[in-house]
């Protein structure tokens, strides 16, 4: 299931990112891949940056984890899962995560998410043709694709992204994006209301 699911994915990335440029010689694994790498990293870094400092200690019942730790196995995960596009072990990623271990402000937490995210711009844009059907180790040692495995590197993310919106929302904070989608649905009214009044002139 998830094979055919990543599958999918990757057609409707390739068919849906014209602004990547894909060249008609090259099917563009890296351009699509980096184009929507982009994109997610976007929507974790502000929705981090969005929560206040001093609600970063939070954390929805004692069982889970604080927003701190969240933060901090985002950033360890971004390394493990795209280091499985790389042909890496978890193991191998987990050795470039200890320097992020004792960090704790916000401010070194968003540098050392937005460094994951640099790595995972960095790998991607190591796909080639050539090298996108190779056989690699996945989480669980799951035998996939370069491709696959990158997929399964932006389902990690996404999940995040959703713990992150329910930590922000039972604190009283609007996820950034949805902000955004109200403030241009606002602008999007106004600007019919001020054709309207166009026309009845």
């Amino acid at each position: 299931m998830r094979v055919r699911a990543g599958k999918y994915v990757l057609m409707m990335l390739l068919m849906g990112f014209g602004s990547a440029r894909i060249a008609a010689a090259d099917c563009g694994y890296a351009d699509a891949l980096k184009l929507h790498w982009a994109r997610t990293r976007k929507m974790l870094t502000q929705i981090v940056a969005a929560m206040p400092e001093d609600k970063w200690d939070f954390r929805p019942v004692k069982e889970v984890r604080s927003f701190r730790e969240m933060v901090l196995h985002l950033v360890e995960d971004g390394y493990s899962h795209i280091g499985y596009v790389k042909g890496m072990s978890r193991e191998q990623s987990a050795k470039l995560t200890e320097k992020y271990k004792n960090l704790k402000t916000k401010d070194e937490l968003l540098k050392a998410l937005n460094e994951s995210y640099d790595y995972g711009d960095k790998v991607l844009g190591e796909i080639t043709d050539q090298n996108a059907m190779d056989m690699v180790s996945g989480m669980r040692s799951e035998r996939m694709t370069r491709v696959e495995a990158a997929l399964v590197a932006f389902e990690d993310q996404m999940d995040h992204y959703g713990n992150f919106v329910v930590y922000l929302r039972l604190n009283g904070v609007v996820p950034p994006d949805t902000m955004n989608a109200e403030a241009e649905r606002k602008a999007n009214q106004q600007k019919g209301k001020g054709m309207d009044m166009e026309h009845e002139h």
